[in-house]
């Protein structure tokens, strides 16, 4: 319950950036936080340092260390090694939480003797024992730093989130935009749809935009592999390549292929992360904060795997799940979306317009979301069968229903689809030139290899 070079590391952090100190004090209360006495006696010789207005640095405190009635070998070397091998400056606070950690354990360690010592104390009234109990327990408790309130910061924020619109984040998909005016940070936007309805392309779609405003997004592939996750996004990027052609062979059209990857290498680089074998959400969670992104794109949170003894049920899971994705996105100041599937009990309706009772899982997913926009492609769903205007849905044509905008307004949007493309448009009408645009393309590389 102690750690020799977290001790060292924090110490060093100080001697290169002391004004960390408020901070960090938060968390070391006393110098028994320090498991070692060495380390014990250079924080207190820095806090001291700190208290009398004087620089703070190895040499300082080298120089201020209390020798007498203490010996220690090499104390200069020891110190300065502190700050040269020892810290990163910008994890001081992480490293003094550990140690807060781990005093808070040893502590519990004494209390829990403490409170064996009293239960075989024969003597002692059982109500006597029980408030001895309540006041060990209470002065551990009191051992937590509270959170300080800063009202001028929070006004700040407030001001720059009204003027600035800092904290909000445009998906790119205009329509949608018109509706849920942006997604928040520090919040979850739900994404769901039935199979072949284009939910992971709307997401696809999603993460190019925020990369082409220079966004970083981590995208989590669980039910696709990256590499078949990458072919959706050479086909938006390229004029001439579909996702089927690129599925089924193009050796007739490397040059193309070739330009477009180097196109998205370059453009993409440290702005776009996949991952298709992170399974759990611990690890999830560990490589969002590695990479630290604007957004995460999770498709989908029914596939995040649970340890084999968890025997909740799907619902809780997903409950836990959607609510550590919260706290995580407040923690992080980071947008959150989960793709998810929708109940099977939407293809026996005659209305198939999906409905926030269709969620998968609703009652959390509804719950914990402040945004849910549902993908409905009646192509798909209701093939050559017309509308209430008796009109034919076409290929091109697919509906963002957004269910739930916590901030704004709810209703359905139409955008332009071309599927074989991966790609939004604002329109039907821009969809179709498109898809001929590319297909005249298409026929006139064939013409010429031909």
């Amino acid at each position: 319950m102690h750690s020799e070079s977290t001790e060292k590391a924090l110490l060093g952090s100080l001697l290169i950036r002391p004004e960390n100190i408020d901070i960090v004090r938060r968390w070391i209360e006393e110098p028994e936080v320090f498991y070692f006495d060495f380390h014990r006696k250079v924080w207190e010789t820095i806090i001291k340092l700190d208290e009398g207005g004087t620089e703070i640095d190895a040499v300082s405190v080298a120089h201020k260390f209390p020798q007498k009635g203490h010996v220690y070998n090499n104390v200069n070397y020891e110190i300065v090694s502190m700050a040269e091998n020892e810290a990163t400056p910008s994890k001081a606070e992480h490293y003094a939480k550990l140690l807060h950690d781990h005093w808070i354990r040893r502590r519990l360690k004494e209390y829990s003797q403490n409170i064996t010592s009293l239960t075989e104390d024969n003597t002692k009234d059982v109500d006597l024992l029980l408030n001895d109990f309540h006041g060990l327990v209470g002065d551990l408790i009191s051992l937590q730093p509270t959170e300080d309130f800063d009202i001028q910061k929070v006004l700040q924020d407030t001001h720059e989130s009204i003027f600035n619109k800092k904290g909000i984040v445009s998906t790119g998909v205009n329509k949608l935009d018109s509706v849920v005016n942006g997604m928040t940070r520090g919040e979850i936007t739900i994404i769901a749809g039935r199979p072949a309805n284009g939910k992971t392309t709307v997401a696809a779609n999603i993460a190019r935009n925020l990369v082409n405003k220079g966004l970083k997004v981590a995208m989590f592939n669980r039910e696709m592999p990256n590499v078949e996750m990458m072919k959706k996004f050479i086909a938006m990027e390229s004029d001439s390549l579909s996702y089927h052609s690129l599925r089924h062979g193009v050796s007739d059209r490397k040059d193309i292929v070739n330009n477009t990857m180097d196109y998205i290498s370059d453009k993409y680089q440290g702005k776009l992360f996949m991952y298709d074998d992170v399974r759990t959400l611990p690890d999830t969670f560990h490589e969002i904060r590695k990479v630290k992104p604007d957004v995460i794109i999770d498709d989908h949170i029914g596939l995040i795997e649970y340890p084999f003894n968890d025997r909740r049920d799907m619902r809780h899971k997903i409950g836990d799940t959607t609510k550590q994705y919260k706290w995580l996105a407040k923690g992080e100041d980071i947008c959150v979306v989960l793709v998810s599937q929708l109940n099977r009990n939407i293809e026996h309706r005659i209305d198939a317009v999906p409905r926030l009772s269709d969620l998968a899982e609703s009652g959390n997913l509804e719950q914990d979301a402040e945004i849910v926009v549902f993908t409905y492609y009646p192509y798909i769903s209701r093939y050559g069968e017309p509308d209430s205007n008796n009109r034919i849905w076409t290929k091109n044509e697919l509906q963002l229903v957004v269910s739930k905008n916590r901030y704004g307004t709810t209703g359905s949007v139409e955008v332009g689809y071309s599927g074989d493309s991966c790609k939004l448009f604002d329109d039907l009408h821009s969809a179709e030139s498109y898809e001929a645009r590319k297909n005249e393309l298409i026929k006139e590389r064939i013409d010429l290899n031909g």
